[in-house]
């Protein structure tokens, strides 16, 4: 299960970014909510390998202790951007970027 989005702005929270920047501001598709029962490995590469065939440039962000999902980013190329803050509580998330085109 997964939660997938896509337009121009569509994470408010991503509108302000700390200790870094967004690499392009074109409308971009955002996951939240990557879940499994554990029984099959790979799901989690799955869902975010599809997301970004539907759009080319998406936006992700995580908790620093959530390393398994820090590595598959890393894994699949996206780049670690800065952090941001969401409304339901003042913890800290690490945001990441991929673009198609990627910036030089």
């Amino acid at each position: 299960m997964f939660y997938f989005d896509f337009g121009k702005d569509i994470e408010p929270t991503y509108a302000h970014i700390e200790d870094g920047s967004w690499a392009d501001e074109s409308p971009y598709g955002v996951v939240h909510r990557i879940a499994s029962d554990g029984s099959v490995k790979g799901v989690g590469r799955t869902c975010l390998e599809w997301a970004f065939r539907q759009c080319g440039h998406m936006r992700i962000d995580t908790h620093g202790d959530n390393v398994v999902m820090q590595r598959l980013l890393a894994k699949l190329g996206f780049d670690h951007r800065g952090t941001i803050y969401v409304e339901e509580d003042d913890y800290p998330r690490f945001a990441f970027e991929i673009t198609a085109i990627r910036p030089a």
